[in-house]
């Protein structure tokens, strides 16, 4: 396909209106949420704009498709790629080398390195400077506290019944206990004492959304979901985005040092909620039942059909005792949660709260979020 240059960008043909209509799904596969409305946006904004500054153009098209802090900062560098303005196209697979990272051979000019940090870790990292990086990995420095936290949260959640029985014997009377409260009353054992089953590990499910929308928040995510496997508790987690992926042993030994995109097979751009539900209804039902608490964490953008979406909460909601919603863009300024998805979770979720950081974290636990209501 043909691309737009310094000395073409000046008219507006079919071409450059071909090249706009492209430039949303091209934006998708980069984690972006860009679709027709953009699309439509970006073409009425050409006819209004000076065509022979590509920074006023390229401002403009930031302002349209980038909607989080990771977007905003990256968006220029892909806007020079896609439009080959300045012949740094890459292929779509294609791994950046060493010489690339440095701005080329010969030039001697270190390439412009935008604002967002990514050598922390990023969900699906990809970065046109850095190349591929780790798909999961915690922020070691908050752990600490964010373990202390979550083992706070398990202990108050409703667990089932254990096999155990809280004292020795084989009878469902308590001997000892019944003995010494017949002492208290002159040695007459008017009341027996039974005893009961120790309570179980709580049930946890942990659904993690890595989609593109969710890398600004994915070192703290990583880190929450490896607190859940420190602590006394029956947790399996999963990952999704276009389909679903358990990786509780990948999280337990490798939250640390580092996932690997490769280790997770399957997982692409997009987002369908409905779909990675469904799968998690028919394929892990066993670990849906009363006491089971699932924590969804997600912006709750979705882009699959709305029926599925609502028939897979319908059914969870009837299958598990509790469901938390966390979405880090709740504590935004102004953020509405008005998407399709969420509008259509809403009245299926226990509890919804924002949890991004440590603060937020410890906010949720001390209100009682993971606690089963009377």
């Amino acid at each position: 396909m043909e691309h737009i240059t310094a000395g073409e960008i000046g008219r507006l043909t079919g071409s450059i209106v071909r090249q706009v209509a492209d430039f949303a799904p091209w934006l998708r596969k980069r984690g972006f949420r860009a679709g027709v409305p953009e699309t439509l946006t970006a073409l009425a904004a050409l006819t209004e704009l000076n065509l022979a500054s590509i920074d006023e153009v390229c401002s403009a098209f930031r302002s349209i498709y980038a909607r989080t802090p990771a977007e905003w900062g990256i968006f220029p560098t892909l806007f020079e790629q896609y439009f080959g303005i300045r012949e740094a196209r890459l292929e779509e697979k294609r791994r950046l080398q060493p010489e690339d990272l440095m701005g080329g051979t010969g030039s001697g000019e270190n390439a412009e390195r935008p604002p967002l940090e990514i050598t922390q870790g990023i969900l699906a990292g990809y970065h046109p400077n850095d190349g591929e990086r780790f798909a999961l990995r915690a922020d070691g420095q908050v752990l600490k506290d964010v373990v202390k936290l979550t083992q706070l949260a398990v202990r108050t959640m409703d667990a089932p019944r254990g096999r155990k029985w809280q004292s020795r014997g084989r009878e469902k009377i308590d001997l000892r206990q019944t003995i010494r409260s017949a002492l208290r009353q002159s040695g007459e054992p008017f009341e027996l004492k039974m005893r009961q089953r120790s309570p179980d590990k709580p049930r946890i499910v942990l659904v993690m959304d890595i989609s593109g929308s969710m890398k600004p928040y994915a070192p703290f995510i990583t880190s929450l979901a490896w607190s859940f496997t420190r602590v006394r508790a029956r947790t399996q987690i999963f990952l999704f985005s276009t389909r679903l992926l358990r990786v509780t042993s990948l999280i337990a030994r490798k939250g640390l040092s580092g996932i690997p995109y490769s280790d997770l097979p399957g997982l692409r751009g997009g987002t369908r909620i409905g779909d990675a539900l469904a799968q998690l209804l028919h394929r892990y039902s066993s670990l849906l039942q009363r006491h089971t608490c699932v924590i969804i964490i997600s912006d709750g953008f979705d882009a699959g059909h709305p029926e599925q979406m609502h028939t897979s909460m319908r059914d969870l909601a009837d299958r598990v005792g509790r469901i938390v919603w966390i979405n880090p863009l709740l504590g935004e300024p102004g953020y509405e949660p008005t998407s399709v998805g969420m509008s259509i979770a809403l009245p299926y979720i226990d509890a919804f709260v924002d949890v991004h950081d440590v603060t937020t974290w410890k906010k949720a636990v001390h209100s009682g979020v993971l606690r089963a209501a009377p």
